[in-house]
């Protein structure tokens, strides 16, 4: 064989160079702390430690001894409002943690009747695979909502951490100013967002529940590991050569669930309202993914009539004809026709079934390529194991007497073993 030997062990003992980068950055990330002077450590509970703020305007301030921090962004759902990567003290998991300010419409009762709609809903899923913080609505594109809470008269709300996460809009909107057109998405990739998102509001819908949440800066997006030289549809689109080490696949998660249902308790509509109100966004999603322009469902149907609804649409809807499938189009059209009501999401996965093939067929791919990385890991473990071992038996001379830790008889082949392996040299008598 002409393979070097040094990269067919790197290969084999190892993660992918790409991979190994990629799980080394969030790694990082997952252990960046403020600094200890920080004023926005008092803003987090005793009951969490190790905090760090997520804010996009302040994450810049964590790793400075500036105590000038203490400022609060107005966030989308209009309360002053921070965001922190903590670690719980009672279990030691990490956790994203929403502290909102200003909130006098919110009690515990309120709080709690919520909390039970979600919490006590796991999605058909086993109860015991809770976590010890609680349990939840467990779906793979929600991120998990663990707990709501008032305390130093703030509410604070708990969901998962995802490390290396941003939003949707941060990923593909925030070099497009609001208004202007940006660059369209692929059809390929369109689908495959849509698929996913298509899942968990059915996972949701299908409990009761609605989500409230589906916007752009809603919906985080995270790469999933493939093995460096798999090239997925998406590839182009979903980070190949960017900041996410050429990682092909980009996995979607809907945030936030939980928050509008306390924060507007009083106010709400009925069920049907709030699950028709979700089909209207996701339609408007599918809008900004096919036009390359964030827009919400305020822009299109806030304060404006029918008539003036349908002019706002007619030039978005004749781009999407012009530039995508019928299918896509008709999809997107009857979900914001402002004439009838838009499609259960029900109809909307029974019209995109065969698309789900495509979604689970790379899904299939990309387990598979994690599984010869995870060989990898295996293999590294293996000889991590035997180096421990020989470290335990070789060279014991206090114990010398004992045969079984003497350097003579079977300890001796051992040695021999380890001299082989780790004191080569090369054909000139120079050390490898």
């Amino acid at each position: 064989s002409n393979r070097q030997p040094r990269a067919t062990l790197r290969n084999t003992l190892s993660l992918p160079s790409d991979e190994y980068h990629h799980y080394r950055e969030l790694t990082h990330q997952s252990q960046a702390e403020m600094a200890p002077n920080d004023e926005r450590h008092k803003e987090v509970p005793p009951s969490f430690c190790r905090a760090y703020c997520l804010d996009s305007d302040h994450a810049s301030n964590n790793n400075t001894n500036n105590k000038n921090t203490n400022t609060t962004t107005r966030s989308s759902f209009g309360y002053p409002t921070r965001l922190f990567r903590v670690t719980s003290t009672s279990d030691g998991n990490l956790y994203c943690l929403r502290r909102m300010d200003s909130i006098r419409c919110v009690s515990h009762k309120i709080v709690q009747t919520i909390m039970h709609q979600w919490l006590s809903n796991p999605s058909g899923r086993d109860k015991t695979t809770v976590s010890s913080s609680g349990g939840g609505f467990d779906h793979p594109g929600i991120v998990r909502w663990y707990k709501c809470f008032i305390s130093q008269r703030a509410v604070f709300f708990i969901h998962n951490y995802h490390a290396g996460a941003v939003t949707f809009q941060e990923r593909f909107f925030n070099n497009t100013p609001r208004g202007e057109n940006g660059v369209p998405l692929p059809e390929s990739f369109i689908w495959s967002c849509l698929t996913q998102l298509v899942s968990a509001i059915a996972a949701v819908h299908g409990s009761n529940l609605a989500v409230r949440t589906l916007q752009l800066n809603h919906i985080l997006c995270t790469q999933e590991g493939s093995i460096s030289g798999v090239r997925s549809k998406s590839n182009a689109i979903a980070g190949g050569g960017g900041p996410f080490f050429g990682l092909p696949r980009i996995r979607l998660r809907i945030n936030c669930v939980g928050i509008v249902d306390i924060l507007e308790f009083e106010a709400r509509k009925t069920l049907e309202e709030l699950q028709r109100d979700d089909m209207r966004s996701l339609g408007c999603i599918l809008l900004s993914m096919t036009t390359g322009s964030e827009i919400t469902v305020n822009d299109i149907y806030r304060g404006n009539t029918a008539q003036q609804q349908g002019q706002i649409l007619v030039p978005y809807l004749d781009f999407v004809r012009q530039n995508y499938s019928r299918e896509l189009f008709v999809l997107i059209h009857s979900l914001l026709n402002p004439g009838v009501p838009p499609q259960t999401i029900r109809g909307v996965a029974s019209s995109m079934a065969m698309r789900a093939f495509e979604e689970l067929d790379e899904a299939h791919a990309c387990i598979d390529n994690m599984d010869g990385s995870l060989m990898g890991i295996y293999e590294s473990g293996r000889a991590l194991r035997l180096l421990l071992k020989l470290a335990f038996v070789n060279e014991r001379p206090e114990f010398g007497i004992d045969k079984n830790w003497s350097e003579s008889g079977d300890c001796y082949i051992l040695k021999l073993f380890r001299d082989y392996v780790f004191h080569q040299a090369d054909g000139s008598g120079r050390p490898v």
